[in-house]
């Protein structure tokens, strides 16, 4: 906590330097450009231009488009006074809780990253894109690549458009969901320089983003520069009230089914009995007359006594409302800091030949900290232990004993952590030309690194620390060493696990390991397009883009020796990566107008797409999309999506590293459990030779071995997916638009893995032995089972249907008040997103049975989401309110009889958010915005499932107040 009041202390000093010399700054710093969005200082919006959106390769606004895609722009993030462009869009009701800081703890690998998750389909099924070009992503804690948001700083964002459904075709694999497209300020002229500070209530969380853009227009081109800054603080779980446990627990009131009383209840400020405590606990034989009872170590007494646990005593064998362990220490929300540079340079050839080139860098660094490492009756201490106390010794012999079983946080350890950097690079050159009339094209080359380094702290050796546990007496010098000959000759030193602190520092030196892990990923694309007017109909021009793509995706994951070798706690173990996936494609796009200017036909238009991929390790795949409009009169339109889309499988996904653990599983051949299998189960045990009366599973008595890794021979995730929408914008009220869409995706063959249980019950519940499951296990000579490979196989099904929704009004008030004068305009836009259904289905592959499970109206899954953003402008004042609404919930839709289960507690409330900002534009060109986003400080919902915050709906932060300063100066 010291380290993070320092750091808090020097942003709080650097925010003073900067807004003081921010203009010094800006002289002596590398240009950087953009294009200016908002009004010049002293200048309203006159009118509102339709944006044309990239989420076709053929131009057009996005009202026009068959395929529904919605905008965000630079206006919205620079009010909302938000860093990060994750928590924009996690606002919108299209996209649901993805990877971001604030979710990321206890992920380790995890930590950081900002990626996006459309219709909770999953980051893996969500395409994002910068410029309309897929760049190189970051890998996640299984090795899978999505680009990071983080690369990209919000004040760079010209718009966000977000593109829910046919989109695959048009831009390649992992557009299942739909795609993000970040669209980038360029063209930039003059200097800039920015500095906005933020801190929620209490000072307990702060954000600083600082940052220089300038540019230069020359004969035949134009430069332009942007580095910039973002510093954003943690929180901890106590810093929110988060430490302790507030869950469901089993109800003692409960008298069984059907007795109208919940079977649990909720209960607050839980502690935990056997978690989060500095010293020994345990079920040991220390009541009243040697009972065996739920105890504490007692330093003062150097013996066990009953743990005071409150009236019910120790709930579900895990919870006490007493003395217990708490998480305050842990992260919440991980503090981050990012550096972003960015630059691009274009240069006229001719008057119809234009090259360019574009550079990328991000460093970005988040830090997580958990709970040091425990032990939670992993580890035995025998009664010659010489650090056993006589009391605790004799307890333990009196009850027949010759050693105990314990839980205690080794805290003399130090917290467990992880320190993420991740460095991204990226670097592009191409040719752009046009000829004839329409006819563009363009041909780029682009190269992109992403490097990870993840270094665990305070991580334990395990076989160190059981040799160190393992103590005795040296019968020469009478000292307390290691029982092992050997780890004493290695420098084991003993551990003394009785009190707190009472492990020295020479033990923990002996134990303890910090390691680093390292990722490197890279993306190599060439890419060609041409697009244009293929030729004239009565209805207007039938136009054409058509392209081809070269991608080549590569990773080499290096486990830390701890990792690799399965040295550290837990024994977690991976294995390195070293791999690499090609794919060539080509596709193209046509839009043809049919009719135009008939009676009740304005416009009929038809659209196609086609695009063939083949893959080096997936083989050849095509997806197609086919669309339509027809607009009966200029103010309503009609449109209609009807598309396939692909998903390859990821490098993550069949290289996956690999971890081996332990799991307590059933043989399916075991006696008892032929009968509880398929028809063919009986006759492939006898096959592998089980008797079916004597044979004898050590699983019955053991764990056994799983190793959780890729399969390289996965195929392809297809997916068919449908809009169907219209879109009014009635001539009576001009600067008024409103649409909805119909839209349904169901996508088969979804990779998964299906576990390691139904992975062994598979090689003998199919029809024959040969099969792929059988290739996954591993027996030993005598037929016990050995290892179980629990492997990515294509078996799921997804189907998700919905309606989505927005509105849109740009008016000048003295219009709506009908008064002369300048009133000031209004700009209104407004989304909301209805779910039907989110279903996963759950194949059984042995019997080919299906099992549907709709999240829809679960806590991840609200039925309706909304947002609103209003802006009023007038002369050099502009102030926005804005607003998000997730409709209430419920906890599992699967309860047959909630009222039996946990009663009112099935229903999660609802929430709603609002922000609100003002800037003004100052005769310095300088516009100062200041703004409070949660103005009513909602959120988290309270209720077991959302109180943590885990879901991006959720808030953490709470009240939070910025004020920003933005120069503009130089330039034409």
């Amino acid at each position: 906590m010291n380290a993070m009041n320092e750091k808090r202390d020097a942003r709080a000093w650097r925010k003073r330097a900067l807004i003081a010399g921010v203009s010094l700054g800006a002289l002596g710093a590398p240009m950087a450009a953009y294009a200016q969005t908002t009004p010049t200082t002293g200048e309203e919006p006159s009118q509102v231009e339709e944006v044309i959106v990239t989420g076709s390769r053929l131009q057009r606004s996005g009202l026009n488009a068959p395929t529904p895609t919605m905008a965000l722009t630079a206006e919205t993030i620079e009010a909302k006074g938000i860093t990060n462009i994750a928590e924009l869009l996690t606002e919108m009701p299209q996209v649901a809780t993805g990877l971001s800081n604030a979710n990321t703890s206890y992920s380790f690998g995890n930590i950081g990253l900002n990626q996006a998750n459309l219709r909770n389909l999953g980051v893996r099924r969500t395409l994002t894109m910068v410029d309309g070009r897929r760049r190189a992503g970051t890998p996640d804690d299984s090795n899978f690549l999505a680009f990071d948001l983080g690369n990209i700083p919000a004040s760079l964002v010209q718009r966000v458009e977000v593109q829910t459904g046919g989109t695959s075709a048009v831009y390649g694999a992992d557009a299942v969901a739909g795609v993000v497209n970040l669209i980038l300020k360029d063209d930039f002229d003059g200097f800039e320089a920015n500095v906005q500070y933020g801190s929620d209530e209490g000072g307990s969380y702060d954000t600083l983003t600082y940052g220089l853009t300038a540019g230069v227009n020359y004969d035949r081109g134009n430069a332009v520069l942007h580095v910039s800054r973002t510093e954003s603080g943690g929180l901890t779980r106590g810093d929110r009230g988060l430490g302790t446990r507030w869950g469901f627990v089993s109800n003692p009131a409960n008298k069984g089914p059907n007795d109208g009383i919940p079977a649990r209840i909720p209960m607050r400020d839980m502690r935990y009995a056997y978690f989060a405590m500095g010293t020994p606990t345990g079920y040991l034989p220390f009541g009243t007359g040697g009972a065996w009872t739920d105890v504490i170590f007692d330093s003062a007494t150097q013996t066990f006594r009953p743990l005071k646990a409150g009236d019910r005593g120790v709930i579900d064998g895990s919870y006490s409302t007493d003395e217990g362990g708490n998480q305050n220490a842990d992260t919440l929300v991980a503090p981050l800091e990012r550096t972003n540079v960015y630059a691009k340079a274009d240069y006229r050839l001719a008057d119809n030949l234009k090259v360019f080139s574009e550079v990328v860098f991000a460093d970005i660094t988040a830090r997580d900290r958990i709970s040091a490492v425990f032990d939670s009756w992993s580890t035995s201490v025998s009664i010659d232990n010489p650090y056993m106390p006589k009391a605790v010794r004799d307890g333990l012999i009196a009850a027949g004993e010759n050693s105990m079983y314990y839980a205690r946080s080794h805290d003399e350890f130090g917290m467990r952590g992880t320190d993420m950097n991740r460095k991204y690079y990226s670097i592009a050159t191409g040719l752009e030309g046009d000829f004839g009339n329409t006819w563009k094209w363009s041909a780029v080359f682009e190269y992109g690194k992403s490097q990870t380094s993840n270094r665990n702290l305070n991580d334990r050796i395990d076989e160190r620390w059981f040799e160190a546990s393992d103590a005795i007496r040296d019968p020469l010098s009478g000292n307390a060493v290691c029982r092992s000959v050997e780890a004493r000759a290695r420098g084991c030193v003993p551990v003394n696990i009785f009190g707190q602190g009472t492990i020295s520092a020479e033990a923990v030196d002996y134990i303890r390991a910090d390691h680093t892990s390292t990722t490197d990923t890279s993306q190599t694309l060439l890419q060609g397009l041409i697009s244009g007017d293929l030729f004239q109909l009565p209805a207007g021009a039938v136009k054409i883009s058509a392209g081809a793509e070269y991608r080549k995706d590569a990773i080499d994951f290096r486990p830390s020796y701890v990792w690799e070798k399965a040295l550290g706690f837990f024994a977690s173990q991976f294995s390195p990566v070293n791999e690499s996936n090609e794919v060539r494609e080509a596709f193209a796009e046509v839009l043809v107008p049919l009719v135009k200017d008939k009676p009740f036909i304005h416009s009929l238009e038809v659209e196609g797409a086609y695009r063939i991929s083949d893959y080096e390790r997936a083989g050849s795949v095509d997806s197609w999309k086919l669309a339509g409009s027809w607009a009966p009169i200029p103010d309503i339109r009609f449109r209609v999506t009807k598309a396939t889309a692909v998903r390859a499988p990821s490098l993550g996904e069949m290289f996956n590293p690999g971890s081996r653990g332990a799991a307590g599983l059933s043989d399916p051949c075991d006696p008892n459990l032929l009968d509880s299998g398929t028809e063919h189960r009986k006759k492939n045990c006898l096959a592998l030779g089980f008797d079916p009366v004597t044979w004898d599973p050590n699983t019955r008595r053991m764990t056994t071995l799983v190793f959780s890794t890729g399969n390289p021979d996965l195929g392809v995730e297809e997916a068919d997916t449908m809009t169907i929408g219209a879109v009014v914008r009635p001539r009576f009220l001009p600067g008024f638009a409103f649409s909805a869409d119909y839209y349904t995706i169901k996508l088969d063959g979804g990779i998964a893995r299906i576990g390691a249980q139904q992975t062994v019950d598979n090689c003998v519940d199919l029809p024959t032995l040969d099969n792929q499951f059988c290739g996954m296990l591993t027996r030993r000579a005598d037929g016990n089972l050995y290892e179980v490979r629990d492997s990515y196989i294509n078996v799921s099904s997804f189907e998700v249907e919905g309606v989505d929704f927005e509105a849109s009004y740009h008016a000048d008030v003295s219009d709506l008040l009908r008064r002369d004068g300048d009133l000031g305009r209004i700009s209104v836009q407004g989304m909301a997103s209805y779910l039907k259904h989110n279903i996963f289905v759950d194949r059984d592959m042995a019997t080919g049975e299906e099992t549907a499970f709709d999240s829809a109206g679960e806590a991840a899954n609200p039925k309706w989401r909304g947002m609103l953003n209003a802006t009023y402008y007038r002369g050099p004042i502009q102030v926005n309110w804005s607003s998000r609404y997730v409709h209430d919930t419920v906890t599992n839709n699967a309860l047959l009889n909630p009222a039996e289960d946990i009663g009112a507690y099935y229903n999660i409330p609802s929430v709603w958010y609002h922000d609100l900002s003002v800037a003004v534009d100052t005769p310095m060109n300088v516009r100062f915005t200041a703004g409070i986003r949660n103005l009513f400080n909602e959120g988290p919902r309270d209720h077991p499932s959302t109180a943590r915050g885990n879901l991006g709906m959720d808030d953490l932060i709470g009240r939070f107040f910025f004020l920003g300063a933005k120069w503009r100066f130089g330039g034409e």
